[in-house]
């Protein structure tokens, strides 16, 4: 469980480090340069979330997730604290779903979450090894449990109350000891995928834990249960779309794609956080040897808003830019969030009709900020 906490947290901090990516060869920028990147066109914030000192309700500790609700309402996860958090759309605190603790309703590390169509909530806790469903009215309805090694992490609830996901994948036989992960479908109280799309696996070996990330695979659903997904790379900028029943439709590959290297600075800062972490989730100090790759990832989310356009967040630029795609593949726009040199740490997530950000390593304390998407 350490080890896959480990990587989420890479995969989050994939596009909010304060990196700022050059092609190989060319002049690193300072940590303090801030260009907006050009687009067709942009993303505004109209309002934050959270303050450093006072309301507990509106201060938060690590942000493990982000989304807006059927009605319109904002939900923040905090695996610090253990809770889902939700707010009116002007930022009205409502109240919390779930706490910390193993009991039903309970969440230890809860890790990611996803609103049903039919009304309510799934919350993965990783730590917990379970997933936590509550009704439309967010009072607990059920665990689902009996996942190996550990639930589904990253997650979207589609009709038919099951969940696209991604998890953890664990294999042992005569060749050794394999480690991955894989997305697919899952029927809620069946702890068994029902639809594989993507599955990958390497041998694994303790003393390069850094090589898990290239085995990660991102994805977006919508809920009728097309799904896209993109093995996380630094070589290529690629993508597949899927039906339901996991029958491949189209893989769009950008054929310019040109590698990006971190700065000096950025990688400091991930192996810091990153080996941190592993300690404090109980590794042995000698065991967190986590060594970044000095590229960017081509693609570092994917996402599918309330009307039915593909969201595919580049990996590679210092502020969150997108290029946004229909569901056939085909290219709409580019995307670009204009919030200046505050947001070069943000994660950026793409969420019905809005978007939502936060750094998630920030320098004082956390704010979520928020808004609407173009039509």
């Amino acid at each position: 469980m350490i080890l896959f906490a480990t990587v989420l947290l890479v995969a989050g901090c994939g596009s909010s480090e304060p990196a700022t990516g050059d092609t190989a060869g060319s002049p690193a920028d300072s940590a303090d340069s801030y260009t907006l990147p050009e687009a067709d066109v942009y993303l505004y914030v109209s309002d934050s979330i959270g303050v450093e000192i006072g309301d507990s309700n509106y201060v938060f500790g690590v942000i493990g997730g982000a989304e807006y609700s059927p009605d319109g309402n904002i939900a923040i996860l905090d695996s610090q604290k253990s809770i889902v958090s939700l707010f009116t759309p002007d930022g009205q605190f409502i109240r919390t779903i779930g706490r910390n603790g193993s009991g039903p309703g309970e969440f230890l590390m809860p890790v990611g979450m996803s609103f049903r169509p039919e009304g309510g909530l799934v919350v993965s806790d990783g730590m917990g090894q379970k997933l936590v469903y509550f009704d439309a009215n967010y009072e607990y309805i059920t665990d689902d449990v009996g996942f190996f090694p550990s639930p589904p992490a990253l997650l979207t609830a589609i009709n038919g109350m099951q969940i696209i996901g991604m998890k953890p994948d664990f294999e042992q036989n005569e060749d050794g000891m394999f480690m991955g992960f894989t997305v697919g479908r899952w029927a809620m109280g069946n702890p068994v995928a029902t639809v594989v799309y993507s599955a990958n696996m390497s041998p694994f070996d303790p003393t390069d834990l850094s090589a898990m990330t290239k085995d990660l695979v991102l994805f977006a659903a919508t809920v009728d249960g097309r799904v896209f997904t993109s093995t996380m790379s630094t070589e290529e900028y690629s993508f597949t779309g899927w039906t339901a029943e996991g029958e491949e439709l189209f893989t769009v590959v950008e054929e310019n794609y040109e590698k990006v290297l971190k700065t000096t600075e950025e990688i400091e800062i991930e192996t810091e956080l990153v080996n941190a972490q592993m300690v404090r989730q109980g590794m042995p100090p000698e065991m967190a040897n986590w060594e970044p790759d000095p590229y960017r990832n081509a693609i570092a989310q994917m996402s599918v808003d309330s009307s039915n356009r593909l969201w595919v967040s580049n990996g590679t630029t210092r502020t969150s830019t997108f290029k946004v795609y229909d569901l056939d593949g085909n290219y709409l726009f580019s995307c670009a969030l204009d919030a200046g040199a505050r947001s070069n740490n943000w994660n950026t997530i793409i969420s019905r009709d809005h978007f939502i950000s936060f750094d998630a390593n920030p320098e004082d304390y956390t704010r979520v900020y928020y808004g609407d998407l173009p039509e």
